[in-house]
């Protein structure tokens, strides 16, 4: 195959991975209550609706508490997904280590959101999302060792 073309699935997975991750951080950021963005599996884990739970006596403070929590992880995602945009930008991921670093990290991150989303929220709908991801990841991960070929 063409080593443009390998070099395009090797890193055009990583910009997709990048404007996801920020689209979906901000979202949690800009969302005025952030924990409905996953409502159901959410209430699932809790075996109880959000508004059962806020009712509760002193729980006042809870949808605050939850609003500082998703906002804390929506600009965790956002980061993530800003720094992968810049390195796959400035690297364009042309070198074997520039692909092997981050193909390493993202490797550990959807072993781990994987595990997380199948193991303790099942019926969350962010697991089509990693399904998602790890095609994207085998795409460029396939594309990656073809590309190290024509290194030589």
């Amino acid at each position: 195959m063409n080593p443009k073309v390998l070099h395009n699935l090797t890193m055009i997975p990583f910009f997709l991975f990048g404007i996801i991750a920020l689209t979906v951080g901000i979202r949690w950021l800009s969302h005025p209550e952030p924990w409905l963005l996953d409502k159901i599996a959410n209430e699932t884990i809790l075996k109880e609706s959000f508004q059962d739970l806020f009712k509760r006596e002193g729980n006042d403070n809870l949808p605050f508490y939850l609003t500082n929590i998703y906002r804390f992880f929506g600009l965790w995602v956002s980061s993530t997904g800003a720094l992968t945009l810049v390195f796959t930008y400035l690297t364009r991921l042309g070198t074997r280590l520039s692909r092997a670093l981050i193909q390493s990290v993202y490797l550990f991150l959807l072993v781990g959101a994987t595990y997380l989303l199948y193991v303790y929220i099942p019926n969350s709908h962010f697991k089509y999302l990693a399904g998602a991801f790890w095609v994207l990841y085998a795409i460029s991960f396939w594309s990656g060792i073809q590309l190290n070929k024509f290194d030589n």
